[in-house]
């Protein structure tokens, strides 16, 4: 039967196909019909309007040629008496005469004018008055222009007839080309609307005439005579086609005069400036298209009529078929949708045959093709769960055996790892006699009740484990339950909570507003989460941050309310501290550069409202580099916290210590009244800083160097007071150390000029600006030059040679000072290098070494390539190191001087009895040379002390068999008094100033012969 059915199906599906095919074939072959018939309108559209075109052009063209030989012949036979007798009456009737005859020929024209040389109608024919025509743009064209030719006037009103005329004129001259007048014809343009009211295509079309040369509009039918004389625009299509050149085409465009869009030709005449323009509305040319379109509507629509009832009849027929398994499909489909929600599938195993049959939707339980799946009570136990497979055949077994349902739950294992839960229940069919017939049941799908049971299980468990303080109230926000963590964080129990508003829980410090702010929050949004204040039950504070979200019900009313919150006061200790070390210095304590710009800004604010003083100080502390590298950073830090410690002890709780970085502090003083004040406080500073320091065993001893700035005199904000204070401080430095100095403009401008000479410091060397003056050093004994010491000048490009005075202080400062010592030594063994090569031999050549280089720790390897790179004997290299750069590190020093001692380099130590060196080290240094300081050499003569150290230091030398050198030699009394102890070389201006290189090579010819 159900073959049957498929059967019957199939024919009714073919011949619905082949009625719907033959209903598209007449459908297509009707609409290729009409769109044949509208191609052929508008060609036949685009026809017609060439053909009428094509008629009123010739028509036209002809017309212009009869006026123009007309006008010729008139021209030619007017006597020029005619036009020049005073009296105008010469042969006037003959005139007229033979001007009417022409006038006949015309009945497109008003009349023939003869005009004279003054403007004034002589003669005419066609009637009207004798005018004044003078003004007219034609007959100035025709006068003005040389030549016969014609001139067409623009579209006028005439004068002497008083209708809408365009005037076609032609000069009339002597034989001498002298003008005399013109003669005319007026082309009555009414009779050319007549004309084109016959020729008009269709309804609406429109015939026009337009000038080729402007494009103004000539005459039109319908009339349009706002349009009379207006040119087309410069975009329109016919402005572009003319200029082009083309004489005639069709194109379609909505018209200037009355929007209307027709299909237009044009053509163009060859010999006047003209072109006629004749155009069809695509509302005639689809009023023809529509009329065979209706015809063939007719024809397909009773062709349709047809199909139509035969499609009828069809579909009843069919219908009828159909009720019947339409309503037998609807039961099943009833059953199937019913065992689809419940998810409940049905089957049923015959016993005798074995045969198992599924429903639809068990096939959809276990995901299987009903058409691709032969189903068995094999096939269903392989997808039964092996733990739950025993079980389940135990149950239908003795449900056969003692003629009872079962009712069971077990797991389905699918292909794909996934289970399902299913519940299944059945019962057996017996005959009389107990055999058990078949075996009838359900399996429904209970996955995702499973599922929603293990959730809320996971649900309950999470709230009862939850780390986090959990409470549910109602909607009139009376606690419902809560979970253990609450008790935990709060100290009331269960029992103590449940039915209590939370309130209870405030500490108070939350305002109203706040709460306010958050009900409404949760009742607009359904969620709020911020930070309150709660108590505990034992009465302690706490901050906590809290989320709260609703639970509402059908009718989008809040049901219950879920609250969980965690305490946060460690969170906010931990704030508190990250905003202290983000607003303080780490190893001080004292605010950082962030908070001290804060508190300046709000300091001056004030100032400046209340009219009061801020005093900036910045201080600097000297010589700790040297305490930092040598006893260490961490020494360093313990000694850079007792300051801090002694600056906040000297000043206010109101004033300000900060520390900037490095050894560099800030006090902000406020409420000052006078500068006395401040310089009472910076005294108090020095007095604390500068006292010594017991750390770690180590007795340190450090000093400031304050400089000073007061709003408003020194600085109207704290970035130029910070300026202004860092330059007195510079000043402090230069002073000595160890005082405090106030800033005024001398301070600025000479920091000004340092901050120059630190930029033009740095390009020099590029720049190739540094030169090397040696000044010679002398042998007491035999008067020859023993050597000379390499010093360095700089040429500025602007302030010209400087001294090392004014810019080694401030190289050292910015590290320039190790590039500037390497091309010294450079250039000075390389200038040794040219005095042996000129055979200046014996000469020692002096070079001073930084401390920078001594600690680089490579001066060794940079002696070594020198000494290489130009063949030096290195006995001539004579390396000077001062005092203190010496006991800077002492250990690393004995190393490196021990290096090139071995090297063969003469070591010397400069400015001796300037510092506070050990002699114990001293004893130990392997020097050749010590160098007497000239502010020692300089007393001699004026003090005994001066002596008495001269006489030290040289007794000094040579009883560590050491040479001594006498610096700043100036004068004949010192030399002897030098000579006198002793002393074996001396330098100084006696002898000579530092010299150029070309100059000291002459002067060591002339002492060295």
């Amino acid at each position: 039967m159900a073959a049957a059915r498929r059967t019957t199906a199939d024919n009714s599906r073919h011949l619905w196909l082949a009625l719907c095919a033959l209903a598209a074939g007449a459908f297509v072959l009707l609409a290729y019909v009409l769109w044949s018939a509208y191609q052929t309108t508008w060609e036949e559209s685009r026809t017609l309007v060439r053909s009428q075109a094509g008629l009123v052009e010739s028509r036209l063209d002809a017309t212009l040629r009869r006026i123009e030989a007309s006008l010729g012949d008139l021209a030619a036979s007017i006597p020029e008496a005619a036009l020049t007798d005073v009296s105008g009456e010469v042969e006037k009737a003959a005139i007229e005469a033979r001007m009417a005859r022409h006038l006949r020929s015309f009945p497109e024209l008003a009349g023939f004018r003869v005009i004279d040389q003054n403007g004034h109608v002589r003669y005419l024919a066609g009637g009207g008055d004798y005018a004044q025509l003078d003004d007219r743009p034609y007959f100035i064209s025709a006068r003005d222009v040389a030549g016969d030719g014609l001139v067409f006037s623009e579209v006028v009103i005439s004068r002497i007839t008083g209708h809408q005329v365009l005037v076609v004129a032609r000069a009339v001259r002597d034989a001498q080309g002298r003008f005399l007048g013109i003669v005319s014809a007026a082309l009555e343009l009414a009779k050319f609307e007549a004309l084109f009211a016959e020729k008009r295509p269709g309804k609406t079309g429109a015939l026009a005439v337009r000038r080729s040369d402007n494009h103004a509009l000539v005459v039109r039918y319908p009339p349009a005579p706002a349009e009379i004389n207006r040119s087309l625009g410069p975009t329109h299509p016919l402005v572009a086609r003319i200029a082009a050149g083309e004489r005639e085409e069709t194109l379609s465009f909505a018209a200037q005069s009355d929007g209307v869009q027709r299909i237009y030709a044009f053509r163009k005449l060859e010999h006047y400036p003209f072109y006629v323009l004749a155009g069809l509305s695509e509302a005639d040319a689809l009023e023809v298209w529509r009329e065979r379109a209706w015809a063939v509507g007719m024809v397909g629509g009773a062709l349709f009529l047809c199909l139509g009832i035969v499609m009828y009849g069809l579909f009843r027929a069919q219908a009828q078929a159909h009720a019947a398994a339409t309503a037998l499909a609807q039961h099943r489909q009833q059953l199937r949708e019913a065992q689809r929600l419940a998810k409940v599938g049905s089957w049923e195993l015959d016993l005798q045959s074995n045969v198992l049959t599924w429903s639809e939707e068990l096939f959809q339980i276990f995901e299987l093709d009903p058409a691709e799946t032969t189903t068995s009570y094999e096939l269903f136990l392989s997808y039964v769960h092996p733990e739950d497979r025993a079980l389940l055949e135990r149950s239908y077994r003795e449900s056969v055996a003692n003629r009872s349902s079962y009712d069971i739950e077990h797991r389905v294992l699918m292909p794909d790892g996934r289970v399902k839960y299913l519940r299944e229940c059945g019962e057996t069919f017996y005959r009389d006699d107990g055999t058990p017939l078949r075996s009838i049941g359900t399996a429904q799908d209970v996955t995702s009740r499973r599922q929603m049971e293990a959730k809320m299980q996971l649900l309950g468990s999470a709230f009862q484990h939850s780390g986090e303080a959990i409470l549910i109230s109602d909607r009139d926000n009376n606690i419902v339950t809560v979970n253990p963590a609450f008790s935990q964080l709060t100290g009331y129990s269960a029992e103590e909570a449940i039915g209590r508003n939370p309130r209870f829980l405030s500490a108070g410090r939350t305002s109203g507003e706040e709460y306010a702010a958050m009900w409404a929050s949760i009742h607009e949004t359904g969620f709020w989460q911020g930070e309150i204040w709660d108590r505990r039950k034992d009465g302690g504070v706490y901050p906590k941050w809290m989320s709260v979200s609703v639970i509402r019900d059908d009718e989008g009313s809040i049901r219950y309310h879920i609250a969980h919150f965690t305490d946060v006061s460690s969170e906010r200790a931990a704030e508190a501290k990250l905003h202290h070390m983000a607003h303080h210095d780490v190893l001080t304590g004292l605010l950082n550069r962030f908070s001290l710009k804060g508190r300046l800004d709000q300091a001056l604010a004030a100032a400046r409202r209340d009219g009061g003083r801020v005093a900036v100080m910045f201080i600097d502390l000297d010589r700790f580099k040297l305490i930092n590298d040598t006893l260490g950073h961490h020494v360093g830090d313990l000694l850079l916290i007792e300051v801090a410690n002694r600056l906040r002890d000297a000043v206010r709780d109101s004033d300000v210590v900060a520390r900037l970085g490095g050894d560099e502090f800030v006090v902000m003083l406020t409420a000052i009244e006078n500068s006395s004040g401040v310089a009472l406080v910076a005294e108090k500073l020095v007095k604390a800083v500068a006292e010594a320091y017991v750390i770690e065993g180590h007795d340190l001893y450090t000093t400031p160097s304050i400089g000073i700035a007061i709003f408003p005199t020194d600085g109207g904000d704290g970035d130029v007071l910070m300026k202004n204070a860092d330059a007195a401080m510079y000043h402090a430095k230069n002073a000595g150390r160890n005082n405090f100095q106030f800033f005024d403009e001398k301070m600025n401008s000479a920091a000004l000029e340092r901050l120059s000479i630190e930029h033009a410091l740095r390009q020099a060397l590029s720049r190739e600006e540094f030169r090397l003056h040696f000044q010679p050093v002398i042998d007491i004994a035999s008067g020859r030059v023993a050597g000379v010491e390499a010093l360095i000048r700089w040429q500025h490009p602007d302030k010209g040679l400087l001294a090392p005075g004014r810019f080694i202080g401030i190289a050292e400062e910015t590290g320039l000072i190790q590039p500037i010592g390497e091309w010294v030594f450079w250039a000075a063994c390389r200038q040794l290098a040219e005095f042996n090569a000129l055979g200046l031999t014996g000469i020692c050549m002096g070079i001073n070494i930084s401390a920078i280089q001594m600690r680089n720790g490579n001066l060794p390897i940079l002696a070594r390539g020198a000494i290489e790179a130009y063949g030096l004997n290195p006995g001539q290299l004579v390396f000077e190191i001062t005092e203190s750069v010496a006991m800077e590190q002492p250990a690393e020093t004995i190393r490196i001087l021990d290096i090139l001692h071995d090297m063969g380099i003469r070591l010397a130590i400069d400015d001796f009895g300037t510092g506070y060196s050990s002699l114990a080290y001293l004893r130990m240094f392997p020097i050749d040379h010590l160098k007497l300081d000239r502010s020692f050499v300089e007393e001699i003569g004026q003090t005994s002390d001066g002596s008495v150290i001269c006489d030290a230091t040289i007794g000094l030398a040579h009883n560590l068999q050491l040479k001594i050198v006498g610096e700043g030699v100036e004068t004949a009394e010192q030399l002897d008094y030098l000579k006198a102890q002793g002393c074996d070389l001396v330098q100084g201006y006696l002898f000579s100033r530092p010299l150029p290189a070309d100059a000291v090579i002459e002067f060591i010819r002339q002492r060295n012969p």
